[in-house]
């Protein structure tokens, strides 16, 4: 499937390398980053869809999952990408972000 048929994306609490299970699946640590064809890093380039990413506070964040979304964000402005954005929501860890999420998703999507 091509990145030109979505309009946006807008990740919460994204994992930008390669997710837990797949890891798991292959026998390899939580602990060990590892960023292969499953990592949404490893795609990224200018000409993907305007995106949002939205991470939940850095001190109550999922093992090292806060770190990787500024990361990822900065990867995208180095390859051009026009339209990248960061948000952290403060004081909210991984299970309660998503209320205080969808009010950005909803502005984000209707600009």
């Amino acid at each position: 499937m091509s990145a030109a048929i979505l309009t946006a994306l807008i990740p919460f609490s994204g994992h930008t390398i390669t997710h837990f299970t797949p890891r798991e699946e292959r026998g390899i640590s939580k602990k060990k980053v590892v960023v292969d064809r499953f990592a949404p890093i490893s795609h990224q380039r200018k000409e993907v869809p305007s995106i949002l990413i939205i991470t939940e506070d850095r001190e109550l964040e999922m093992l090292e999952r806060y770190e990787e979304n500024p990361y990822f964000w900065r990867m995208l402005k180095v390859a051009g990408h026009p339209n990248a954005e960061i948000l952290e929501l403060s004081g909210f860890d991984h299970g309660g972000m998503a209320s205080l999420a969808f009010p950005h998703l909803l502005k984000f999507v209707k600009r």
